[in-house]
């Protein structure tokens, strides 16, 4: 079989100088310009600073939502009466979610000290990891205060709908509900005695 001209293998030339020569020609100046563009973390810490701050600042917004909820929902419980069923459990639920609404605003005061600190310090991977725990830890902060105070929110709902309520009229004991002439009954058993 005769060898046909397009069963040859493709080259672009005979001359394997000029090939290499070629692809360093078109490669370096790609690999100059991909390391030029590369990401320097010197200039990433202005960027990563301000989104930190702005997490910061954020977060420090909604805890400011809750404690203001948390203010409207303590002044609601506290014109309930102590006697009102379930008190001492939601009154822990709240005592609990104050004090988280606490450690979490005193948490974010120290956010500028960290921040800094982070920029000084010259690691390029510590401001990227002080924003994921800004995140999760004040994420996870919003969440549960958010449950405290909605359970106890839900509470205060319904005892002060209890408490709004009609109370019904004290049921007729028996022996006023019996016709005259009859004999009396038990109020233990509600049989008449004989």
């Amino acid at each position: 079989m005769t060898p046909r001209p397009f069963d040859e293998r493709a080259v672009l030339c005979d001359n394997p100088l000029a090939v290499t020569n070629f692809r360093v020609f078109m490669f370096a100046p790609l690999l100059a310009l991909l390391a030029a563009s590369g990401c320097e973390k010197t200039n990433d810490v202005p960027h990563l600073k301000d989104e930190a701050l702005a997490t910061a600042k954020d977060y420090q917004q909604r805890f400011e939502e809750l404690t203001r909820r948390a203010d409207m929902i303590g002044r609601r419980a506290n014109a309930l009466p102590l006697e009102t069923p379930n008190s001492v459990d939601a009154r822990r639920v709240f005592a609990r979610a104050m004090a988280g609404l606490e450690e979490y605003r005193g948490y974010l005061q120290q956010v500028p000290t960290r921040v800094q600190a982070g920029v000084t310090n010259g690691s390029p991977d510590e401001l990227p990891k002080l924003i994921d725990e800004l995140h999760k830890h004040l994420e996870d902060g919003v969440i549960d205060t958010t449950w405290g105070l909605s359970a106890v929110e839900s509470w205060v709902a319904v005892a002060e709908q209890r408490r709004s309520a009609p109370q019904p009229s004290p049921a007729a004991s028996p022996t006023e509900t019996v016709p005259e002439g009859s004999p009396p009954i038990d109020p233990a058993s509600g049989a008449p005695i004989r």
